[in-house]
């Protein structure tokens, strides 16, 4: 392949109109609701960097999609328009476990062409000020594609969960201690009076307000010195492999699903599922929301009040078993697990995939 013929058009889903036929490419493309325009422009109105998307195509169909936030050096309050001097991150939006494109060619030579194109077609927009790319969920084989010179380091596995032929051949492959907890959560569950578990569209089982706070009350008070705590025990360090500093100076607290903006962009769409856990009064105490896809799945985020403020210790477990029967029940191939807490989900049957962080010029 070559560039001859290739049209590269940049948009900024935070201010242009979503373009004709963007959700026919997106769904051929096999992205997520995290991609459909109104869930971008949510997510760069809530507060988040703002994001670059580039749309490649020939005479015939689109060959290739990138996002990356254009990430300014120094965070300044109020800032409108693309930073000056910053860099390009490329990721998926507002998730930290899917890469940030797609591409419809399979050989290097090709992908390494629509890199160049994606890169000149960038250079050219921002300026010279915004340099390097910060690419990541880099799997095996991505970084053949990548320009050089490039700067390589292996970050936090992703964990999948192959499909199980069953939810009782799950059970049959897990530890036997690890399946005696389970098989006492669930009874736990089903016998709490005080225990109420409903699943469905965002503005149904749980409202975008609820959804965003809970997410702003683990962001707040799960995040110190680089590490989070989790509430089902035991700490995952935040790290670009070195590339960035773990900080909330460089997120907003408020922005993306921690805001209800966004929660309201994802409210009542059939590609997002949740699950939402509550007391009989009607407290919210845990919920989940998933992105849903005809054979991969992505688990996006979980949240769960702290114990001592009247939540339960179990309901991590019981909703990966949930999550479990969900993928067998809907015959996906799979589901994506995310980030962090890597031993524990090994050691509830996920698999753990190497994945690279890469910084090019």
């Amino acid at each position: 392949m070559t560039t001859a013929g290739l049209t590269v058009r940049l948009l900024d889903p935070g201010a242009d109109p979503e373009p004709a036929g963007w959700d026919a490419v997106r769904c051929a493309a096999g992205l997520r609701a995290n991609w459909a325009w109104p869930v971008m422009r949510a997510g760069v109105r809530s507060g988040a960097d703002p994001l670059l998307l580039a749309v490649l195509s020939d005479a015939d169909r689109p060959l290739g999609v990138y996002a990356a936030s254009v990430v300014p050096l120094h965070h300044r309050a109020g800032r409108t328009g693309w930073p000056r001097i910053g860099y390009l991150h490329v990721q998926a939006p507002q998730s930290s476990a899917l890469p940030g494109w797609w591409v419809a060619p399979s050989t290097v030579r090709e992908r390494a062409d629509l890199v160049r194109a994606f890169r000149r077609a960038a250079r050219r927009a921002l300026g010279p000020g915004v340099g390097g790319v910060l690419w990541r969920q880099l799997g095996e084989g991505d970084a053949a594609w990548l320009p050089r010179p490039r700067y390589a380091r292996s970050t936090e596995p992703l964990a999948v969960l192959d499909a199980p032929e069953s939810l009782d051949a799950w059970f049959a492959g897990l530890s036997k201690k690890r399946r005696g907890n389970e098989r006492r959560t669930q009874r736990l569950v089903a016998q709490d009076p005080d225990l109420c578990v409903r699943g469905g569209a965002i503005g149904d089982v749980v409202s975008p307000a609820e959804l965003a706070h809970l997410a702003r009350l683990n962001f707040t008070k799960h995040s110190a010195g680089g590490f989070t705590k989790h509430s089902a025990g035991g700490f995952t360090k935040h790290s670009a492999g070195g590339f960035t500093k773990h900080s909330t100076g460089g997120v907003e607290p408020h922005s993306g699903p921690r805001s209800q903006l966004w929660q309201e962009a994802v409210a009542g769409r059939a590609d997002v599922h949740a699950v939402a856990y509550r007391d009989n009064a009607g407290r919210l105490l845990g919920a989940a929301t998933i992105l849903e896809h005809p054979t991969w799945p992505l688990w996006l985020s979980w949240g769960a009040l702290p114990v001592d403020e009247g939540g339960r210790r179990h309901l991590y477990f019981d909703l990966f078993r949930r999550l479990v029967e969900r993928v067998v029940d809907r015959g996906a191939t799979g589901m994506i697990l995310g980030k962090g807490m890597a031993e524990l989900k090994q050691g509830l049957g996920a698999r753990l995939v190497p994945q690279q962080a890469a910084m090019t010029l």
